[in-house]
């Protein structure tokens, strides 16, 4: 019996030191498990934090060029710019306009080492940890000068982004190419610019109600307000005198202020600044400029619709001597078809992009020409005028950029519409209404007149869609014989409109400040010219600007760890 309580213990306590041991292992197991289950959470974290940081180094690089660059460039006088450039281009140094423009109130944020210019992102606290980034940028070919007053310089960047989380660190690392463009600013930028904001005699033409307007605004004049509201602005409103012109019930009067009372109230998304210096027009060397960019260097003095060439070759665009109508359209093959006639007769020329060619039909006979009608500097298809246009109307083809500008008077006749463009929803007036949007598309026309005055015919439809950015340098843009008839509803401009003088579109009623004749204006900001697109040959301003939007296009990523 002593013998088999001696067993029964002995085997008590193997059981035990069995169970203990199995339990030891098994927690061991289980807090191993944990380690690496916490290892495995961290390395994640790190990563996405690392992923975070590569992301704020592509936004990063973005601000450097396109906000602090761009403010440099645009404090720096003009001339120095321009002379800049041209050194920095001519003797191949990229980097040295990085490392002269790219500033903060004066203070350089690039560190040059080498051949290269460095900027390290500050440490940032993320849901998954810490993340920090090493900017590397440096030159990837010779800059370039592809029309006057314009520089490309070409980049490549690196990217090395560290996200940390506990013992875990993890490395993404990003490398792509831009390239910065320095160029004259553009009228196309403003949704509205005129010289003065009254019409040529003198009368003031009021804001209203019915006036609507979607992005940046700036006259060398006033600003008149009439009613609450007296007109919708949703991007910057700025005016060179120091005091806006408010109806006041029919007593105007003058003020230094963006309302009147709650007697005319305008409503400004972003502001209203008054006391801005003003921007000089385009002088008429311009127009002789873009004349002869038409005319491929050569000299027309009789009417007719002239294809500049040399041999076979398209060497300017298309240059009309006397007045014309304008009709633009597309053809079966969806080609940029141009219809141009006069008294004497008239030609069809349209546009072959997929084999560059011009095809030209006169009299009932197609000739095919070598290239297309881009001007001397191939910056897009360029029709010129030397007259009036008397009617304009049409669709811009999806691929075609293209300006019309003409000596004197434009006519729009009927609707004018890009082909690609997102219709406006919802009903005009109501919180809920989205305007119309050329936004990601490549169609783009201008229009200018460069001693007459853009106008919508008497004989247009209600309802009236313009689709481009529309200048008339010493006229106006406006409606004919808006002060007679009825209504015609509502005309759209998707784009942009630069005058010297501010035209009617319509009246209205003293009382109410509802329309009683002609279109009240929906004027719609082309967002495009954000990214300093314009039209092609459009007039430029004296002051330059600096861009890149191609930061994001060609990318390569690596993960990993150090």
């Amino acid at each position: 019996m002593n013998n088999n309580r001696g067993v029964a213990l002995a085997l008590a306590l193997m059981s035990m030191m069995l169970i203990t041991t199995l339990s030891a292992a098994f927690v061991m197991t289980a807090v191993r498990e944990k380690n690496m289950a916490d290892i495995s959470v961290r390395s994640a974290k790190a990563m996405y934090a690392a992923e975070a940081g590569a992301n704020a180094g592509l936004l990063g690089l973005s601000n450097l060029i396109n906000v602090f660059m761009l403010n440099t460039v645009n404090a720096t006088n003009p001339s120095v710019v321009a002379a800049n450039a041209t050194t920095y281009a001519n003797t191949n140094n990229g980097l040295g306009l990085l490392m002269t423009y790219v500033r903060n109130n004066g203070a350089a944020l690039l560190s040059q080492v080498g051949s290269e210019a460095q900027y390290i992102g500050a440490n940032a606290v993320t849901d998954n940890g810490i993340t920090w980034y090493v900017l590397k940028i440096k030159q990837k070919s010779n800059p370039s000068s592809p029309t006057p007053n314009v520089w490309d310089f070409p980049y490549l960047y690196k990217i090395e982004a560290v996200g940390v989380n506990g013992s875990q660190l993890r490395v993404v690392r990003l490398n792509g190419d831009f390239t910065v463009r320095v160029q004259k600013d553009n009228f196309a930028r403003y949704a509205l610019f005129t010289n003065s904001q009254n019409m040529p005699d003198g009368t003031n033409v009021w804001f209203t109600g019915s006036a609507r307007f979607a992005g940046p605004l700036f006259t060398n004049g006033q600003y008149n307000f009439a009613y609450n509201p007296s007109g919708t602005f949703t991007d910057t409103v700025k005016q060179s005198a120091l005091q806006a012109r408010f109806y006041n019930n029919g007593s105007a009067l003058l003020a230094d202020a963006d309302a009147n009372g709650s007697r005319d109230v305008p409503s400004f998304a972003a502001g209203f600044s008054r006391g801005v210096t003003a921007i000089a027009m385009p002088t008429t060397s311009d127009e002789t400029s873009v004349a002869n960019e038409a005319a491929g260097g050569m000299t027309y003095s009789s009417t007719g619709i002239y294809v500049p060439l040399t041999g076979s070759t398209l060497k300017g665009g298309v240059y009309v001597y006397g007045d014309a109508a304008v009709n633009l359209s597309l053809d079966a093959s969806n080609r940029q078809v141009i219809t141009i006639t006069q008294t004497g007769g008239s030609k069809t020329i349209t546009l072959d992009r997929s084999t560059n060619q011009t095809l030209v039909n006169a009299s009932g006979v197609t000739t095919a020409y070598s290239g297309l009608p881009d001007g001397l500097n191939n910056g897009g298809t360029l029709v010129y005028v030397r007259g009036n246009v008397t009617a304009l109307s049409g669709t811009v083809q999806g691929d075609n950029q293209m300006t019309i500008s003409t000596r004197n008077d434009i006519v729009i006749n009927n609707n004018l519409r890009y082909e690609h463009y997102t219709p406006a929803s919802g009903v005009l007036g109501n919180a809920s209404y989205v305007p119309p949007s050329a936004e990601g598309f490549d169609n783009l026309l201008g229009l200018v007149s460069w001693q007459g005055n853009a106008r919508i015919a008497s004989t247009a439809p209600n309802n009236m869609d313009v689709h481009a950015t529309v200048m008339a340098k010493q006229g106006i843009f406006t409606v004919d014989n808006y002060n007679s008839g009825s209504p015609k509803g509502v005309a759209t401009v998707l784009g942009g409109v630069i005058t010297n003088n501010y035209g009617a579109f319509g009246t209205f009623t003293s009382s109410t400040g509802a329309i009683s004749t002609g279109y009240s204006r929906n004027f719609n900001y082309d967002t495009r010219m954000q990214a300093a697109m314009s039209p092609p040959y459009f007039p430029t301003m004296n002051t330059f600007i600096a861009f890149t939007d191609d930061i994001a296009d060609k990318l390569t990523w690596q993960q990993g760890g150090f």
